[in-house]
């Protein structure tokens, strides 16, 4: 099922059940919500289990590189692992669970990459956004193309006798990849992009991931809020789910609170989500138990959901 084709809910309908924390419904009591506790997820798929059993559906979001796909120098070369494929080719056989993959990457550039169209797809941190169908772009982030392609070819010119270092234009932001670089040339790609944004930065703003910085319109937009917009248009008693590794994939831990299912990829300490994966096989371990026993412990009577 594609997410956003089911029968959705109206943005003036009260949003999804269960959005309200004081709806009256009873939470275990295990401490999974509790921050600075993120917990390995295959030591509590009972939890999961139990969650779902409490929803009629699943709306399952991801993002891209690092969670369906390896880190990889260079941006061009990354590819969803062969198990990942599998795992979301069977999860989208599931009427009652729909997909959709949020990336910093452009929409086009994600949905080539993953190859299932029936999925949604949120493009530049959800500046762009593929479903039903058709594609819409953020208003403001069209009109500041431009300069964010003037400031990348700036820093290319800055930084042209520097080896490793990837620029990424992809329309509505853009990212500059210094994984590659010299360790003594890092600080040279710190300055060239303060320099860069002193002279073409006016209505732009940058943030920092994993050896990249990101670099986008100063607009109130981020992956927390994609998430909010797709489920708008899930059922009543759906829940959702989203897995990322990066710190843009933790307004999206946030967003999803303790109404959904949260799954950070990787090692780091410090993070929002509620469980944990060491690595993108790890994420298709957890799809694979999705497609099986997951998607069957979703409760069939709408009017169970929640209890």
């Amino acid at each position: 099922m594609t997410a956003g084709d089911g029968p959705g809910t109206p943005a003036d309908d009260g949003g999804n059940e269960g959005d309200d924390p004081d709806d009256g419904r009873e939470r275990p009591d295990d401490g999974r919500f509790e921050r600075g506790r993120t917990i390995e997820l295959f030591d509590r798929l009972d939890d999961v289990r139990a969650r779902l059993a409490e929803s009629t559906g699943l709306l399952l979001c991801t993002d891209f590189d690092g969670t369906l796909a390896p880190i990889t120098d260079d941006p061009d070369e990354s590819g969803i692992t062969p198990a990942n494929d599998e795992a979301l080719r069977a999860l989208a056989e599931r009427e009652n669970v729909a997909i959709a993959v949020i990336s910093g990457r452009g929409a086009e550039d994600v949905a080539a990459r993953v190859g299932i169209p029936e999925f949604a797809y949120a493009g530049n941190h959800g500046l762009e956004l593929t479903r039903k169908g058709g594609t819409t772009t953020h208003p403001i982030a069209a009109e500041r193309a431009e300069r964010i392609e003037a400031l990348l070819a700036d820093l290319a010119e800055r930084l042209a006798d520097v080896d490793g270092v990837v620029f990424e234009n992809k329309g509505v932001s853009g990212t500059v990849h210094y994984r590659g670089v010299n360790s003594t040339d890092v600080s040279r790609v710190e300055s060239a992009v303060e320099a860069a944004f002193a002279e073409h930065g006016d209505g732009l703003e940058r943030s920092s991931g994993k050896e990249i910085v990101e670099i986008g319109p100063a607009i109130p937009w981020d992956k927390g809020r994609v998430i909010s917009l797709l489920n708008e248009d899930i059922p009543r008693g759906w829940v959702s789910a989203y897995l990322g590794d990066d710190t843009t994939d933790e307004t999206a831990f946030r967003a999803l609170g303790e109404e959904g299912i949260s799954v950070f990829v990787g090692s780091e300490d410090e993070t929002a989500a509620q469980y944990r994966v060491p690595d993108p096989d790890g994420v298709a371990r957890f799809f694979d138990w999705l497609a099986g026993e997951g998607a069957a412990a979703l409760a069939s009577d709408p009017s169970t959901a929640g209890r």
